[in-house]
């Protein structure tokens, strides 16, 4: 079943970029349903995206690359000193050069990723997944720049990455959450409590943490640390 499932998805998909190719091979009702559907994205996006650029390397531009090329979309990579031979440079209709091997100097600056944006004229930027994909202040640049940000507003990045938070809107949406505690009251006494409360063990989780930084499991007991 799962199997005939996977065919299925894939079938549907190669139909679609079929009638992106030729609309006019689509039955009347589904043309207009394909226009419109065309009209309301570049509406809401105030363009229609003809040239992405992939804020990332490797594996994960490619992957961009080529359903950016199923799209009709042109690509434009970026890459560092250490990545001048890799397969998403030359899988791009363009590349550019962005600095040393160290992610801080090439990835991860937002001021050489803009101008490379504003250079090749690309109307978005993908960022892939790590490096400038859950920063902020990158999806406000974007913003500002009036460059689309292909990815979560900076507002839900933010609420997101603050474990406190996140935890409270999804409870807040009746989203099922770890039973646990994040108050403001963090002196021991307060926290002892909760976890003699919740049951051990626990786990002391920083509300910035990421990556699982800063996490410090507690087995016997708080008192026990």
């Amino acid at each position: 079943m799962a199997a005939t499932s996977v065919v299925s998805v894939r079938l549907v998909a190669a139909e679609r970029n079929q009638w992106q190719r030729f609309p006019s091979l689509l039955p009347p009702l589904r043309r207009w349903a394909w226009k419109q559907r065309t009209m309301k994205y570049a509406t809401t996006t105030g363009c229609s995206i003809t040239k992405v650029l992939i804020a990332n390397r490797g594996e994960i531009a490619c992957r961009v690359m080529r359903t950016a090329k199923k799209m009709g979309i042109q690509s434009v990579a970026v890459y560092s000193e250490a990545d001048r031979n890799s397969m998403h440079v030359d899988m791009a209709d363009e590349a550019h050069f962005i600095g040393p091997a160290p992610s801080q100097q090439s990835y991860l600056s937002m001021e050489k990723i803009m101008q490379v944006a504003k250079i090749s004229a690309a109307q978005a930027i993908h960022p892939g997944y790590g490096f400038l994909s859950e920063n902020m202040e990158f999806a406000e640049l974007c913003k500002q720049e009036g460059i689309i940000f292909i990815g979560p507003p900076s507002s839900a990045i933010r609420d997101m990455g603050i474990k406190s938070t996140s935890k409270s809107i999804m409870a807040a949406a009746g989203v099922p959450v770890v039973e646990g505690y994040h108050g403001e009251d963090q002196t021991d006494q307060c926290l002892r409590e909760h976890a003699g409360r919740i049951g051990y063990p626990v786990m002391i989780k920083a509300v910035r943490g990421g990556g699982g930084k800063s996490n410090l499991p507690f087995i016997l007991g708080y008192e026990d640390r």
